[in-house]
């Protein structure tokens, strides 16, 4: 530390720079292999894998601040690196991934994170000496806590002087972070965006020389994931604040305390199967017909026909094998487009098998090529 001589900057090999949570100046010496070198050199091969984790658990931990922003004027001290320790001790338990790829899943490991403390030297539960009931509901996103009476003296031990305090709790979106094989980063899922952003509310203000009645909280975010991997992370702190002219309250800066109560792994969405068959089955007829191929599947994509179609079914005889295939070549003056259905209810005559539906497409005045395709799909090879 720098005593007697007050600057900050540099000179020559050494920094000198304040660092919140001390009144004094830090001195350090600049040192260490060079940035190219950290990068490209063989030797630090090993070092560059633990570098990129612990990228990714810096990444990560910008998230959680994000969501903890209500507190975080709270906080005496900056936090960030023990937010991004503790989400290292959650990378070394993914046992399945190769070093330099471990994932940091916190909604496998929700509690490690529940407790922590956004005070170094007067903590929130050092504040509130009551126990806390809260409730997290993971499938709607929305959270409950119930605070006790508080008395000055008893159960509520402010360290400062000001006139009032409030209760203020929030709750926020936590994603996993994994890494991407593509970019070689650790990044959130795709759906997450800005817009999982965090939600509070506060109580009223109330007297610090008198305390509170017995309080309830309760928050719900307007919207969850639509899968799973990630966590809803519920934080609590106390505010203090003086009044002002016409009764308001001006909250004081750094004056009070924070702690996150509590972290629940998040619920994975629904996901409506037929829609996604669906989504499936439309890809697959937009691929055929870019390769100049008509496909029918299920009869509920006749639409995708260039020319609306006249049904004709023509009767097959018993003898004809789902392998079979139909050739033939018709040559007239206008072009019309034909969709064939009809259903195959034995392979062999006499044998009992699964009734199986086929359709197929013919445009006249073209050379076409018929032959069977799935159980449900057959197509026409146009180029013939």
């Amino acid at each position: 530390f720098l005593e007697e001589l007050q600057f900050t900057g540099s000179l020559g090999d050494l920094s000198f720079y304040r660092m919140r949570g001390t009144d004094k100046i830090v001195v350090r010496r600049k040192g260490g292999a060079s940035k190219e070198t950290i990068k490209k050199s063989p030797k630090f091969a090993l070092p560059r894998l633990y570098m990129s984790e612990f990228g990714g658990c810096s990444t990560m931990g910008k998230e959680i601040r994000f969501m903890m922003h209500p507190m975080r004027a709270l906080a005496d001290y900056n936090f960030s690196g023990f937010i991004n320790k503790s989400l290292k001790l959650i990378q070394k338990q993914d046992s399945t991934s190769k070093l330099g790829q471990r994932a940091i899943e916190l909604s496998k490991h929700p509690k490690l994170l529940e407790g922590f403390q956004l005070n170094k030297y007067t903590t929130f539960d050092s504040m509130l000496r009551s126990t806390l009931s809260w409730s997290i509901d993971a499938e709607k996103g929305s959270a409950k806590v119930e605070i006790p009476a508080l008395v000055r003296d008893i159960n509520f031990f402010p360290n400062n002087r000001h006139s009032k305090f409030s209760i203020t709790i929030s709750l926020g979106v936590v994603p996993d972070f994994k890494f991407n094989q593509a970019t070689g980063k650790f990044t959130a899922p795709k759906w997450y965006d800005t817009m999982y952003g965090c939600d509070y509310t506060s109580s009223e203000w109330h007297s610090a020389l008198k305390g509170s009645p017995a309080t309830t909280l309760e928050l719900s975010l307007d919207q969850l994931p639509p899968e799973g991997g990630y966590s809803l992370m519920l934080g609590i702190g106390i505010c203090f604040g003086d009044s002002q002219d016409a009764g308001e309250v001006k909250q004081i800066k750094r004056a009070g305390a924070a702690k996150i109560l509590a972290v629940v792994a998040g619920k994975a969405g629904e996901v409506d199967d037929e829609t996604e068959t669906d989504t499936e089955d439309e890809k697959f007829i937009n691929d055929s017909n870019e390769n100049n191929h008509i496909i029918d599947i299920n009869h509920e994509f006749m639409e995708t026909a260039t020319v609306a179609p006249p049904i004709v079914t023509p009767v097959l005889p018993n003898d004809v094998e789902p392998t079979a295939s139909l050739s033939g070549k018709n040559s007239v003056g206008a072009v019309q487009s034909f969709v064939y259905h009809y259903t195959v209810s034995s392979g062999q005559h006499g044998a009992s098998v699964e009734r199986t539906a086929y359709s197929y497409g013919i445009i006249t005045g073209l050379d076409y090529t018929l032959s069977h395709g799935s159980l449900e799909t057959i197509a026409v090879d146009l180029s013939k």
